[in-house]
């Protein structure tokens, strides 16, 4: 076994395993937080992160925790056709979901900002709940070609070599990398731009007006975030898996380093950040925001107060 190989081996081990306790935590909080603040005021643009980071956590549980199984075991989608086809296209569907939640989001903030009126109804929670449902049905149906022309009669679980392997490297870099990276990066800017020329227009500044802009910039904040760690983790697979597609034809000419280097560089890209942007939205918004900092360590000395109480012991009465 070549020392590449080893460290692939070492990086899935002990990468995968950080990564699900760190996600679980991550998420779980930000879950616990959004929840709150939903609770306190219903806010579109919250739904959104709230309804990503649920996302973010069934994956983490289930496509995640199948990876890690999958170290020391005989991972079952490797053979079972049924379950490799229901584990790229559920996956897919939930990592979609995810990074469409957070465009919405992205739109959202720049449609609050907006001078139209029509383009600012868009920032209501009922349209937040509505388009929250026709993206988790559109994202059950779009996948349905990955559960078609996934299999693992080659022995590993991959799409069909030949004509769909190309289509889906293709799909891969638009629908994946360019695409959701294209929306992120013009509606942040553009919710940025109208934040700015909000603040500038003729309004009464009162304490309440404050509030809301500062809310807002705090938001605005977190998802520029967002926007940077999905460029970062990413935008690397498609990249990958098109080169791999692209160097298929002649792989029986590369050196068995080559192939262990691009091995470990492909297991790095993905599934190490596919999952790590699944994992960073309670670290960034952490980062970012300074009233989501607050929120938490609120919930977190709550918890410890309420966890103080629970254990502590009656001391027993005597009678005189």
């Amino acid at each position: 076994m070549s020392s590449l190989t080893i460290i692939q081996q070492n990086v899935a081990r002990y990468g995968l395993s950080t990564l699900l306790v760190l996600g679980n935590v991550g998420n779980l909080f930000t879950i616990l937080i959004l929840s709150r603040s939903v609770k306190q005021k219903l806010n579109s643009c919250s739904l959104y992160l709230l309804a990503a980071s649920i996302s973010n956590w069934i994956v983490i549980n289930t496509a995640l925790m199948s990876n890690i199984i999958g170290i020391d075991h005989i991972d079952p989608q490797h053979t079972s056709n049924i379950i490799c086809k229901l584990r790229w296209s559920s996956t897919h569907a939930l990592l979609m979901l995810s990074r469409s939640f957070m465009i919405s989001a992205c739109i959202d903030r720049w449609a609050l900002c907006s001078e139209n009126r029509t383009i600012r109804s868009f920032s209501q929670p009922r349209q937040a709940i509505r388009l929250i449902i026709i993206l988790i049905i559109v994202w059950t149906i779009i996948p349905i070609h990955m559960a078609i022309f996934f299999n693992n009669s080659s022995g590993r679980c991959i799409a069909t070599p030949g004509t769909y392997a190309f289509f889906y490297a293709i799909y891969s870099l638009f629908i994946i990398g360019i695409l959701p990276l294209l929306l992120m990066i013009v509606f942040s800017v553009r919710a940025w731009h109208n934040l700015r020329l909000a603040r500038t227009r003729v309004a009464p500044i009162g304490t309440r007006h404050m509030r809301i802009h500062k809310r807002d910039r705090d938001l605005m904040s977190m998802l520029t975030g967002e926007v940077v760690v999905y460029c970062l983790t990413t935008l690397p697979y498609p990249i990958n898996l098109i080169y791999s597609v692209s160097t298929d034809s002649f792989a029986v000419y590369k050196s068995s380093t080559r192939k262990a280097v691009e091995s470990l560089i492909g297991y790095i890209i993905s599934p190490l950040l596919n999952f790590m942007y699944c994992c960073a939205q309670f670290y960034v918004y952490t980062a970012c925001s300074r009233k989501f900092r607050k929120e938490f360590l609120s919930l977190f000395c709550r918890q410890l107060q309420d966890g103080n109480r629970s254990i502590q012991i009656p001391l027993p009465t005597t009678r005189n």
